[in-house]
């Protein structure tokens, strides 16, 4: 990938397939040359970051076009014992394949993959790294992980891990610990909130010591959080393309202050 990367990481909220939204933004910013420096994913946002941090962000739509019209729950699957839920496969099938075995120190910029684990505190937060001896694919599928809809957790050095939106669907400060001054956070919530935990909508503040703008959809966005309906998602795609376009025409100063 050859496009000039600016002094700005994009932090990539956990939605489910409303991260559609995201694919149309991170399009639109590859097709403008305006690419980050570095990437954090939280949850299926980690699938986009992944994405953008090897340089693959064009095959993303087509991944995902090929998931259209995929059952999320299939009852028929009780008769044969059988979980009826089915992303663990769906996602963890679209990883397996589109990453295979790199790990996430095969990237062409760093990446964090944000992860929920218990530990006797409590739940906690941990990023994933180049730092760590992890496949892509295990990440993504890690940090996607919420009892019900998956059905296979994927524990990282045997801890029960989880859902890396849990304590916040946006990983700013992972993003901002990659080093990079200033944070996008793309969200799909829309009004533009940044949303604190993955089942619930109680929304947080920007914290005051670092410098993040948050990248909202312009209209809102019809995809479901499950949902592989193709209409809605074609649409979901176009307004994040949009979105990205309306944010760069407000934010192109510090934007241009950002760039290398």
């Amino acid at each position: 990938m050859s496009a000039t990367r600016g002094a700005f990481s994009i932090a990539f909220e956990g939605c489910g397939c409303r991260a559609a939204f995201h694919v149309g933004v991170i399009e639109w910013f590859a097709e403008q040359n305006l690419l980050p420096r570095t990437v954090a994913g939280a949850s299926s946002g980690a699938l986009i970051a992944a994405a953008t941090a090897v340089g693959r962000i064009a095959e993303l739509r087509p991944v995902w076009t090929e998931l259209f019209g995929s059952r999320v729950c299939d009852l028929r699957r009780l008769r044969s014992g059988r979980w009826p839920f089915r992303m663990s496969e769906i996602v963890g099938g679209a990883a397996e394949r589109y990453f295979g075995d790199r790990l996430l120190a095969d990237t062409l910029i760093p990446l964090s993959i944000v992860v929920t684990q218990m530990r006797t505190t409590g739940a906690v937060r941990r990023a994933l790294t180049a730092r760590d001896p992890v496949r892509l694919a295990s990440a993504i599928l890690a940090s996607c992980f919420i009892p019900g809809p998956y059905s296979r957790m994927v524990p990282i050095d045997r801890r029960l891990t989880f859902d890396g939106a849990w304590l916040g669907r946006a990983p700013i400060r992972e993003a901002a610990a990659l080093g990079s001054p200033k944070i996008i956070a793309c969200v799909s919530d829309d009004a533009g909130r940044l949303l604190r935990g993955a089942l619930w909508t109680r929304s947080m503040a920007i914290p005051p010591d670092l410098d993040c703008r948050v990248l909202a959809p312009v209209t809102r966005v019809p995809v479901g959080a499950f949902d592989f309906d193709r209409a809605a998602t074609l649409e979901t795609f176009a307004i994040g393309r949009a979105s990205a376009e309306a944010f760069v025409d407000r934010n192109r100063g510090w934007l241009l202050d950002a760039r290398c």
